[in-house]
């Protein structure tokens, strides 16, 4: 039943409108690109919208659709549910605003959808929702207009539920526009007044594309089925969950008409399936980046080395890693041998370790590769955490560094900072080689315990 809301073979848009301004007209220029037949513009006050031939109704449609969208004022809907279960139709998306998020008229109206798509065995997706998008078959069921993904959009292994509309649009547009991570499914759901996030976890279970799932929740809709579609995932879980303060809780009422659990509750439910917490957007694009890296790193010790230009910098990102509950490793006496092979002889390498003086002294690739090398060598480190500054770099030694790194069986995530005309450019080639890059040691230090914490291990 779910498989045909991410692979429709047919679509109807009631509320379709040639307007280019209004989200019925967004929603179908989406599908108009992804959908070469079985696109159908509903509106009685319209011929055609787009250059297709519009129709005054869903009884109209020449056979049952396997989805329809709707974008008509709240009201409307329970009739409009009614004459697609006649039409033999099973799957209705609601993407109109109005119902239980406004308050109790709207609650009962909700009540009202779900109880004639019940009698009907339609399955209902939303409503107050952004909708579904299909980063492989490019199939985009949104009010997003066309210009935000048409161009930018990539497939990938990252699928998103959100309990939002302008929060998932927004999002989306920020992942897709920084080319973040690729998508396989990214779901906006709303109310929730049937599709909930146990359905869609469910589903994700076992679409292979999928490889990790971000979520942004103000409550659960059914715990018993939540904990188990968790734990039969197999797959690492990101979660941000909105409502976790009276203010945020009062704010999601709302919102989407959640009822927010107790957060020291919650929190504890959480942390025992194994799910990791973000807390703003930028972490949850963070963590859900770093698990889908293709890295795996199986869980070890806490043990953290420190390569810096930089005392100060050195001290902070000391301060940060032990705020994480992680630790300083101490080095190991071949380790700080091999390193003293570049450093003066007044100078003990020691954790962090200051490249500065054997800057003076070697070039910076054999200076990045000769300490990086021994420390991944080393048995008591289990990841490394790299300063890099980014500059000109004439003689392309960071390139030359780069190249002799080989397969890195630790967790090591970088740190830039310098001359921004140069981020760009040095951070993708650090990532090709599995080095994620932060402008802010804070969000690289939390990345690092993300991938020693084991989490890639579900996959």
């Amino acid at each position: 039943m779910m498989e045909r809301f991410f692979y429709p073979r047919s679509v109807a848009v009631v509320g379709a409108s040639p307007d280019r301004r209004k989200g019925g007209n967004a929603i179908f220029c989406n599908l108009k690109i992804s959908l070469s037949a079985g696109l159908y513009p509903i509106n009685p006050r319209y011929g055609e919208i787009e250059g297709i031939g519009c129709l005054p109704s869903v009884s109209d449609l020449p056979d049952a659709v396997d989805l329809v969208i709707a974008f008509i004022p709240a009201p409307s809907i329970p009739a409009l549910i009614d004459e697609c279960g006649r039409k033999g139709i099973r799957r209705v998306m609601i993407q109109s605003a109005g119902f239980a998020e406004t308050g109790e008229a709207g609650r009962l109206l909700q009540e009202r959808c779900k109880a004639v798509a019940k009698a009907y065995g339609i399955r209902l997706w939303g409503p107050n929702c952004m909708g579904v998008i299909n980063g492989y078959t490019r199939f985009v069921a949104s009010f997003m207009r066309p210009f935000i993904w048409e161009h930018n959009l990539k497939a990938g292994g990252v699928s998103v539920i959100v309990q939002s509309g302008m929060l998932a649009a927004g999002f989306l547009m920020q992942v897709i526009s920084q080319g973040c991570f690729g998508l396989s499914k990214a779901c906006s759901i709303g109310n929730r007044s049937d599709v909930n996030e146990s359905d869609i976890l469910e589903y994700l279970r076992d679409d292979q594309s999928t490889k990790v799932v971000g979520l942004y929740l103000e409550s659960i809709a059914d715990i018993p089925r939540f904990r188990k579609a968790v734990k039969t995932l197999g797959k690492p879980i990101v979660l941000l969950k909105g409502g976790i303060s009276p203010f945020g809780a009062k704010a999601a009422l709302s919102h989407t008409a959640s009822l927010a659990e107790d957060a020291a509750v919650a929190e504890g439910f959480f942390r025992q399936l194994g799910i990791e917490r973000a807390y703003d957007i930028m972490q949850l694009t963070d963590f859900l980046k770093a698990l889908n890296g293709g890295n795996y790193y199986k869980k070890a010790g806490k043990g953290v080395a420190v390569v810096t230009f930089s005392g100060a910098a050195g001290i902070v990102t000391a301060d940060h890693i032990s705020r994480a509950g992680l630790e300083l490793a101490r080095l190991g006496s071949e380790t700080t041998e091999a390193i003293s092979n570049i450093f003066p002889q007044w100078m003990r390498p020691d954790n962090p370790v200051d490249i500065w003086p054997s800057l003076e002294q070697h070039p910076r690739s054999l200076t990045y590769s000769v300490i990086l090398k021994a420390l991944l060598e080393d048995l008591s480190v289990d990841a490394v955490f790299l300063h890099v500054f980014a500059d000109p770099d004439p003689d392309g030694e960071y390139d030359l560094f780069l190249d002799s790194i080989g397969r890195v069986e630790k967790p090591v995530v970088g740190w830039m900072i310098g001359d921004a005309t140069y981020f760009r450019g040095l951070k993708e080639k650090m990532e090709e080689k599995g080095i994620l890059v932060y402008d802010e040691i804070g969000r690289g230090v939390e990345v690092l315990r993300l991938l020693m914490d084991g989490l890639c291990e579900k996959r």
